[in-house]
């Protein structure tokens, strides 16, 4: 059963195609909203309660879902956000690289490079 497992893994593997440009725009159709987590959690760390800092979040995020508009424009033009957080402070955290510093490291280890 595991050598089957393995064989049928290997064969999706071989055959995987990977589309970055896509990818980047599947993603971009969030309207950067896979970053919200870390906003709030950087206004926890800049003094925020978890609680007040989540509800902050949530209400541009769902501005942003409804209107279609860019979660990080709204948090520049958020004037309870900008108390806390400056325009260059608010760019760093929509930084993709944050995200995929380790993947090197996690390739060598696994053997792929």
């Amino acid at each position: 059963a595991l050598d089957y497992m393995l064989h049928k893994m290997t064969q999706l593997m071989d055959r995987l195609q990977v589309f970055p440009e896509q990818m980047k725009e599947n993603i971009d159709k969030g309207f950067g909203l896979i970053f919200s987590q870390r906003v709030m959690l950087t206004l926890v760390d800049k003094g925020v309660s978890r609680e007040n800092a989540y509800a902050l979040v949530q209400r541009n995020a769902m501005e942003a879902w409804n209107t279609k508009e860019q979660f990080q424009s709204l948090l520049n033009r958020d004037p309870i956000i900008r108390e806390y957080l400056d325009e260059n402070e608010i760019s760093a955290l929509f930084d993709y690289a944050y995200h995929t510093k380790h993947v090197a490291d996690i390739f060598q280890r696994l053997g792929l490079v």
